[in-house]
């Protein structure tokens, strides 16, 4: 397994865990929690996730000699 799709399952277990556990506790405390924020924070921690490595990855290019 590369390093990259390492450091992305070390990132992204944790806050789906996170994520999954914040549900269930405002579940059980009877708040109404509101998916769509949530679906919402995630797509927005995806897409900043995704701008950095696009940012990386231009970065890491081998200069021509």
């Amino acid at each position: 397994m590369k390093k990259v799709n390492r450091a992305f399952l070390i990132i992204f277990v944790p806050a789906i865990l996170v994520a999954v556990g914040y549900w269930a506790v405002t579940a059980r405390l009877g708040v109404r929690l509101e998916l769509t924020r949530l679906v919402a924070a995630g797509a927005g921690f995806l897409a900043a996730a995704g701008v950095v490595y696009l940012y990386r990855r231009r970065k890491a290019r081998p200069r021509g000699n």
